[in-house]
């Protein structure tokens, strides 16, 4: 017995110094970090996806550059600076924003190892995720097929036929973007809001909802100051053309809270369709953050031609408390001056501050308590005050104020940009940041 004993012992003796119950050592190998040139591109093209082939004995991190974010693996965007990937993963995602950066840095890291290259950046031929160029198409389509899109609840004009034929079709459009529901609503105590409403359910917090949007009605006749308009080009079919360009990439993508994209009936009657949608909210759906797009079609990086201008672009953040206002306003700094480096001059300069105002639909959130960021850029003094709610309103004048077709278009890839790349920042908080006002 104690033969056998001592023949066991020196069994495992002999086996642990030979390895075969396993090497201490293996279990913290040395890294072997590898980032092959023939499987990664030496370009990123901008608004598109970069994948990253990383070959690793052990986890790695990638280290973010400004002007990218993250995906994950259920395809959510992540604003970290910073991911650790195990080793059993050897691509790795990123979206490159449509930035004015000429060049960024990749960079992996795993133990000692240390892997960076300088990425140059270039324009994509094809259409991005968010883009000025399809959004051009948009206010096009809505300017020539679904115009005099006047409220119902109006009683001098036409009772809402064409604007309800146009919500619609809009439902219809949406319908094909990729959210889980889509609605025009009609509600029994108010069914002239025939707000366009589509959802996006969230993986991590469904009953906290991100909503974007801008009022769909124009001026009817008679409004003043200019006595109604057929096509409000600029109010607010331009904040109807940037809702539908961030609803179609916001409904094709998953996020942690329900999207909500929203096109208002009845701003010009008094922000009814925005009002009774917050009114109708159910008691166990709080929105975060609310994204207000209203007469948005001219601003950086158009240069006024002779006689308008200049074009600035006004971010108002509202309905928080001072430390979450302050929270809002340098995320807005952030995209704007580094994940999107705008080079803005005086005559087409990007602003932004923590103000309220009731002169559009975010009024129907911040004074509810809900977090909000009004989007506003008129076109220049002279003109805006004669084409508000006048004819003059119609795309072709919008298009003369540009320069022409594709700086207007350039005039929406900005606005497009800015509010994506705004609104992961806000997917990407968790209840550690709510954008209520809190009573006490």
């Amino acid at each position: 017995m104690r033969a056998s004993t001592l023949l066991l012992s020196i069994l495992f003796l002999s086996g642990s110094l030979s390895g075969c119950f396993g090497n201490l050592d293996n279990e913290n190998p040395d890294a072997n970090l590898n980032v092959p040139d023939d499987l990664n591109a030496a370009t990123a093209t901008r608004g598109q996806l970069y994948t990253l082939t990383v070959e690793s004995n052990v986890p790695y991190t990638v280290h973010r550059p400004l002007g990218t974010f993250f995906v994950d693996e259920l395809g959510v965007f992540r604003d970290a600076m910073n991911m650790t990937f195990d080793d059993s993963i050897d691509e790795v995602e990123l979206l490159v924003l449509d930035t004015e950066l000429s060049s960024f840095e990749l960079m992996v890291t795993a133990g000692d190892e240390v892997w960076n290259r300088t990425l140059d950046l270039v324009d994509s031929d094809e259409m991005m995720l968010v883009d000025g160029r399809r959004a051009f198409d948009t206010i096009d389509m809505l300017t020539t097929d679904y115009n005099n899109r006047w409220c119902a609840s109006a009683s001098i004009h036409d009772g809402g036929a064409n604007y309800e034929a146009a919500a619609e079709s809009m439902k219809s459009e949406w319908e094909t973007y990729g959210f889980d529901y889509v609605e025009v609503t009609r509600y029994d105590d108010d069914p002239d809001q025939l707000n366009v409403v589509g959802y996006k359910y969230g993986l991590l917090y469904p009953d906290q909802y991100i909503v974007i949007g801008g009022h769909f009605d124009v001026a009817y006749a008679f409004t003043p100051p200019g006595g109604g308009t057929s096509e409000g080009a600029n109010d607010d079919t331009s904040g109807s053309t940037v809702s539908m360009e961030m609803a179609q990439a916001i409904a094709s993508r998953e996020w942690d809270h329900t999207v909500v994209a929203a096109l208002w009936a009845c701003e010009e009657e008094g922000l009814l369709g925005s009002a009774a949608f917050v009114a109708h909210l159910p008691e166990d759906k709080a929105v975060k953050a609310y994204m207000n797009f209203d007469m948005v079609s001219l601003n950086y990086p158009i240069i006024p031609p002779s006689g308008y201008g200049p074009y600035d672009l006004s971010i108002a953040a509202a309905g928080a408390h001072e430390d979450n206002l302050s929270i809002m306003n340098e995320w807005v700094g952030l995209v704007v001056d580094e994940e999107l480096a705008m080079h803005y001059v005086d005559d087409n300069r990007i602003y932004w501050q923590s103000a309220e105002s009731c002169a559009s639909d975010h009024c129907s959130f911040f004074s509810n308590d809900y977090a909000t960021f009004n989007f506003f850029s008129a076109g220049g003094d002279a003109s805006f005050w004669q084409e508000w709610h006048s004819g003059t309103d119609n795309l072709d004048f919008m298009v003369a104020k540009a320069g022409g077709e594709d700086e207007l278009g350039g005039g929406f890839n900005t606005l497009v940009w800015i509010s994506f790349s705004l609104f992961v920042h806000v997917d990407n908080t968790g209840d550690e940041w709510q954008g209520r006002w809190y009573s006490n």
